[in-house]
């Protein structure tokens, strides 16, 4: 009786090694890339932010224990993302589309929206706030991808294809951009537009909405006179240094007093008071500063790798739908990195991006973490053995 009982169990055991050697894996590479970018965004907040958060708020700890909060939070939803059904949520992609901007309308709600510096762009509920356009950053990408494949063999028809998808991408980038922030809205209009080109829309209507794209962005530039200012500000900032001008080169002193080596991790002194947003926008100004050019090198390097790793689980991807989806998901999140540390070595115009896993936020790394979760999702389903990129 005895031998029976071990032989049955043997078999059970046995059964149950070959489903999990049989069970699809996630990417390692993408997956350790994200926990080490995770790793140093927390010690680089840290090291930016408690000097600060000492003094306005009484405890070093402020920002780097509400980006841990967050990074938890992220990191439960982006493991529910790395196993949702891909088809369940292909299915749901225009409600989720429509409630995204539902949520930011209620910003013009009284008692909701939060105005702060001239932008109403948070809400408050229940003593925390949110900054629901990070979830048309994210909706948008998916609702993209799901009119891309259904339209596949008509995207040379302009107004059956090309048309109904740039009327939701206007009217999110519009949504976005009424809440003061233009940086935002451009972002997200142009990986959607990436999207398009991808999806093979005709270089002539290429033209046409790269053309409308432009346009629309001067006006919104010229509708509100300090933006210009930044523009100029950026082109010559010691005509303005005190002023406009003041965030460039403060920025640009702290990453050329770090040289090849940097101060030493704590060790910067922009932070302390002379560097505006340190523990935000300008995080990457603080990492230059500590762990000069060898960090800046690093960082970039990561992020890099990361979209590398992205860009392949796309173009492995099962379906159509999942390879658009990866490419929008993956230019979200390293477009919006390579903007952030852009502005800071002084190569564009100050944004107001924040960097993904290291500027304080949680709408960002929450938003940023789900994203990483359905990539890894993609990566698990698509159509090389065992989950594997190559």
């Amino acid at each position: 009786m005895s031998s029976f009982f071990i032989q049955d169990r043997q078999v059970v055991n046995n059964s149950f090694t070959a489903q999990k050697i049989n069970e699809p894996a996630f990417d390692t590479i993408f997956l350790i890339l994200v926990v080490l970018l995770s790793g140093m965004g927390v010690t680089a907040l840290f090291s930016s932010s408690y000097h600060f958060a000492e003094a306005v708020f009484g405890s070093p700890f402020h920002f780097m224990s509400k980006q841990l909060i967050w990074l938890i939070l992220g990191s439960f939803s982006a493991l529910a993302a790395s196993r949702i059904s891909l088809e369940l949520l292909k299915k749901y992609i225009p409600q989720i589309m429509f409630i995204s901007i539902g949520i930011n309308l209620l910003l013009y709600l009284p008692g909701l929206g939060i105005e702060a510096g001239g932008a109403r762009r948070w809400l408050e509920i229940g003593g925390v706030s949110f900054q629901p356009s990070e979830l048309i950053r994210l909706s948008l990408v998916l609702y993209v991808a799901k009119m891309l494949e259904k339209n596949m063999d008509r995207m040379k028809d302009f107004s059956k294809a090309v048309v109904p998808q740039m009327l939701i991408i206007f009217i999110s980038t519009l949504v976005v951009y009424s809440q003061n922030d233009f940086s935002s809205a451009a972002l997200i209009f142009a990986v959607a537009f990436l999207m398009l080109i991808i999806g093979g829309i005709s270089p002539l209507f290429v033209l046409l909405l790269g053309a409308s794209g432009s346009l629309g962005a001067y006006v919104m530039l010229k509708a509100k006179p300090y933006r210009i200012r930044r523009i100029l500000s950026w082109l010559n900032p010691e005509s303005d240094p005190s002023g406009a001008g003041y965030q460039v080169l403060t920025a640009r002193n702290a990453l050329q007093s770090g040289g090849f080596w940097g101060e030493g991790l704590g060790q910067s002194s922009m932070k302390m008071g002379s560097l505006p947003q340190a523990h935000s926008d300008f995080v990457f100004a603080v990492i230059g500063e500590e762990a000069g050019f060898i960090g800046v090198f690093v960082i970039f390097l990561l992020f890099g790798l990361l979209a590398w790793r992205g860009f392949l689980i796309a173009m492995n991807a099962a379906t159509l739908f999942e390879k658009y989806m990866a490419f929008g998901l993956t230019t979200a999140v390293y477009l919006q990195a390579l903007t952030n540390m852009s502005v800071v070595c002084g190569f564009v115009p100050a944004t107001g991006i924040p960097l993904p896993l290291f500027s304080a936020g949680g709408s960002t790394s929450l938003i940023t973490m789900i994203i990483f979760g359905l990539l890894l999702n993609i990566s698990r389903r698509n159509k090389l053995p065992g989950g594997a990129v190559r």
